[in-house]
């Protein structure tokens, strides 16, 4: 079967289950609109090809505030 003709649902749910084997895990979440708009002006500004890593690196910063580091 060619990838053309593999369902979206299952690549999705094959996509994600290659990053549970890496040790991610997908979070949904909900976000004002202004704070969507901002993240993604830093996501054009880096070039980065999606929202996850900004996100991502917004989290580990807080956490190290949060815990002082």
């Amino acid at each position: 079967m060619s990838r053309a003709a593999i369902p979206v649902k299952e690549k999705v749910a094959a996509h994600r289950e290659r990053l549970r084997a890496a040790g991610r895990i997908y979070v949904n979440t909900d976000l004002p609109a202004d704070l969507v708009a901002q993240l993604d002006q830093i996501k054009e500004e880096r070039g980065a090809a999606s929202r996850a890593p900004i996100i991502e690196e917004a989290v580990r910063l807080l956490i190290e505030k949060q815990q002082g580091a």
